[in-house]
């Protein structure tokens, strides 16, 4: 039949509605459960309108707040204005069918990607969104880097961080690639053996423990071609679980941390590379949706930079009601994870555990599902009735188990490092204050998992030392929600007070049977306790995740010297805030000199980097071999000033400037870490427990695991001023932490400040003792006219004698330095 092709009439191009309350309303709504916007609702959509023009808008709506129907308003509103692609990506296929679903509900028609299909073509038309995966929208030959994008919509945007690290993470493992795995292993056997380590590294391999050895960028540096080549002829880009991140990385390896394990090769980035993702261009909107507010460092070092726009409307949805039970403050509790299963013997429940390791002390509570896919074992879990037990690991978020689902549940430990690298960090090289808002974001997450809407409730019991410990740290829990900090402080004091383990249990029961005393306990507390997100931010690691982001950017793009200019104005103020960071910063920094062909300031700052924490592998100078009878002391001190060629010497440049503030003149901080770089130098291992731990002196020095100087600083004590009994407990407290943790012979606790008295009613031990700063400052200078005398009167040859008689002329030695201080006992100080 002929078309009669007068009667087809063209699409007309109407004017789109872009305020998304009015497109709210323009809505043919099918959901029963929709009947207008809710009040924090709007007021997002309201507040986002008004600063539209805003490249990054972060919207804050607690879970079971509505965000998802926020948020897709807020992408139509944007395909509407810009007539242009939008995305929304989710952290699963799940959830973007889940988010289809919905906006089905609403009225709204949207476009899904996933499994490399598109549904329709509303998208490319510009007619709608579309809903996608991070998988999709970060792996490394996504087909959206093309397209010519809007805007996005990041949905659960606190899960971004760890799924943009694995999709930068190439990761070898052994099962399935096992000829490349032993062959790039093997390359490191060398310089493993020349550093001391093989043993261990040899066990790790042989035993397939998945204990982690970093190698550092050095040596990857010095194996580059024959790495490369062994990476190429693995044919990665033909195995969809390296395909993705091979993409990323395959012309960056040489600038990737190396992290080796009993069953796996990881090749990452040191720092994510965010800004070379064309989603992060200038042109490009990005909304950020979450129940959780990241710490500003955090967002940083995950998005590559602070929004301009923040919008928290004020809601009470969301704020489930919670038991939060901590067996181990209460006296009797014995075993806390005892009590736990005890709990767990009648409930439905789920557990939270960081580690493999850890999940097998719940082993004899744990269902025994029949599969091993954690998928079917959560669909399974939901789906019971029963008293069912389920664990899982490294789960801290895109788990939703609300109302009768589940209402209990255990977070066994700290939630630490999900992946490789980030396990490094944490771990081994205990960057716990600079990635200390990670945990608090994940802590969060943790106790949503059972919780939904206001109408919810559950009970939320705490295991593990770690755990309990971090968040019983004041700093710590700045970091936490304050509706969230006032259940833990209720939880807290119900843990400690009710006077019998069986009490505590019993009152997992008065809260899930609606016990009308608990009920009006919990009332009465809470009541006053409006849920206000705003959390303490630490303007000193926001400005090292700056630089973090600042550096990797360069370094990725090979501007090797502005990467190198970015660390190394920032180097000592870095140490003064984490020396752990401080550590992991001079590795790359020293690298970046490397690059530049730098020789001299590349080694010095690997020196640095080994010296302030062992656990960052040791520079290895091939040539400078060291008598096992020279004392650790000494062997660190010739470190510090060989050069690897060993036709010179010479003493650090950084030297002189870490020291300065011995002078009197910096503030507290700065004289703290002139301290402890007097220590570093002076061949201890030196540390500042109470900036990194939130615990322990203000400077700790240890001599070959005999000496330690455990010291306070108290610099900005008036001359008027006596020592007052909480400095003394203090010091008495600060020896029990050294204790625990040192595994010195001999304490020295040490005041550094003015010859003052204690004050009366206070009782410091005989060993305390009172230093002046400008003794200090005389030792820092003493030690620089060593170091350079040693330089001009030595060769590498004879540099270990030289440096031992050096320091003994001098009275540096660790055994004699104690002595040649001029110090007074502070008990008879008068």
């Amino acid at each position: 039949m002929p078309i009669d092709f007068e009667s087809i009439t063209s699409e007309q191009e109407n004017d789109r509605n872009i305020d998304p309350i009015d497109l709210f309303h323009s809505l043919k709504i099918q959901d029963a459960n929709i009947n207008d916007l809710w009040l924090a609702q709007g007021d997002a959509l309201r507040e986002w309108h008004n600063n539209r023009e805003e490249n990054d808008s972060v919207i804050l709506l607690n879970t079971g707040a509505g965000k998802t129907l926020v948020g897709l308003l807020m992408s139509q509103s944007l395909v509407n204005e810009t007539k242009g692609q939008v995305l929304y990506a989710c952290s699963s296929i799940q959830l973007v069918e889940q988010t289809r679903d919905k906006a089905r509900g609403y009225g709204l028609d949207v476009t899904t990607y996933f499994q490399q299909e598109f549904n329709n073509d509303l998208y490319f038309r510009c007619l709608a969104p579309c809903i996608t995966t991070y998988q999709a929208l970060f792996n490394g030959k996504s087909k959206f880097f093309d397209h010519d994008i809007e805007a996005i919509v990041f949905d659960d945007a606190h899960t971004v961080e760890n799924l943009l690290r694995d999709h930068f993470t190439l990761n070898i493992d052994r099962a399935e690639f096992p000829d490349l795995f032993g062959q790039i292993a093997q390359r490191f056997n060398r310089y493993f053996d020349e550093t001391g380590e093989i043993v261990g590294y040899t066990e790790t391999i042989e035993n397939q423990n998945y204990n982690q050895w970093l190698v550092p960028p050095f040596v990857i540096k010095q194996q580059i071609s024959e790495l490369q080549r062994l990476l190429i002829d693995a044919n990665l880009d033909r195995s969809t679980s390296t395909l993705f991140s091979w993409e990323h990385i395959k012309n960056h390896i040489d600038l990737c941390a190396f992290l080796v394990s009993g069953n796996q090769i990881s090749i990452t980035p040191p720092f994510l590379p965010i800004n070379t993702l064309p989603y992060f261009d200038d042109n490009i909107r990005r909304i950020y949706l979450s129940a959780t507010l990241s710490a500003k460092d955090s967002f940083i070092r995950t998005f590559g930079k602070i929004p301009e726009n923040t919008i928290a409307p004020t809601t009470t949805a969301g704020e489930c009601e919670r038991l939060i039970i901590v067996p181990s403050l209460n006296e009797n509790c014995e075993d806390d994870v005892d009590t736990a299963k005890e709990i767990l013997s009648t409930h439905k429940g789920l557990i939270l555990v960081p580690s493999y390791n850890r999940r097998s002390t719940w082993e004899d509570v744990i269902t025994d599902y029949s599969t091993d896919n954690v998928s079917e074992q959560l669909d399974l879990f939901k789906q019971s009735t029963n008293v069912e037990i389920l664990a899982l690991v490294s789960r801290y978020d895109g788990i939703d188990l609300p109302d009768d689902t589940c209402r209990v549940m255990v977070i066994d430990g700290l939630p630490l490092g999900v992946g490789p690298l980030e396990r490094f960090l944490w771990e081994k090289l205990g960057l716990m204050k600079s990635l200390s808002s990670t945990i608090a974001s994940r802590i969060v997450q943790s106790f949503g998992r059972i919780s939904r809407g206001l109408s919810d409730y559950g009970v939320v019991v705490l295991t593990n030392e770690n755990l309990i410990k971090w968040l019983q740290i004041p700093k710590n829990r700045k970091l936490l929600p304050p509706f969230l900090k006032a259940q833990l402080e209720l939880g807290f004091n119900v843990s400690r007070s009710v006077s019998s383990l069986d009490d505590l249990i019993d009152s997992v029961d008065q809260c899930l049977e609606r016990d009308e005393r608990w009920v009006d306990y919990y009332q009465n507390i809470m009541s006053d306790e409006g849920e206000n997100r705003n959390i303490t931010e630490d303007n000193d690691l926001i400005k090292i995740a700056e630089m973090e982001v600042e550096f990797i950017n360069n370094l990725w793009n090979r501007d090797y010297t502005e990467a190198a200019s970015i660390f190394q104005e920032n180097l000592n103020e870095t140490f003064q805030i984490s020396k752990n960071s401080g550590a992991w910063h001079s590795l790359w920094l020293g690298y970046s000199y490397e690059l530049m062909e730098d020789h001299e300031n590349a080694i010095e700052l690997y020196i640095r980097s080994h010296s302030a924490s062992v656990n960052i592998p040791r520079y290895n100078m091939k040539e400078a071999k060291f008598d096992r009878d020279i004392p650790e002391q000494i062997q660190k001190i010739v470190e510090l000033i060989i050069h690897e060629s060993n036709s010179t010497l010479h003493i650090p440049t950084l030297l002189e400037p870490s020291l300065a503030a011995l002078n009197g003149e910096g503030t507290v901080a700065q004289t703290e870490e002139a301290l402890r770089n007097l220590g570093e130098f002076l061949g201890a291992d030196s540390s500042r427990p109470d900036n990194e731990f939130g615990t322990g002196p203000d400077v700790l020095w240890e001599f070959n695991e005999s000496i330690a100087y455990c010291i306070e600083a108290k610099t900005d004590m008036s001359d008027e001023t006596c020592y007052r009994k909480r400095y003394i407990g203090q010091m008495h407290d600060h020896i029990e932490w050294v204790s625990s943790n040192s595994n010195c012979d001999t304490i020295i606790p040490i005041f550094i400040g003015p010859t003052n008295p204690a004050c009366p009613r206070t009782n410091p031990s005989r060993d305390m003792v009172v230093i002046e700063l400008e003794e200090l400052n005389r030792v820092g200078n003493l030690l620089i006219s060593t170091l350079k005398d040693i330089c001009n009167h030595s060769i590498p040859k004879t540099l270990q004698e030289n440096v031992l008689e050096y320091f003994g002329d001098n009275q540096l030695l660790y055994d004699q330095l104690y002595d040649s201080l001029h110090k007074e006992i502070l008990m008879d100080i008068r």
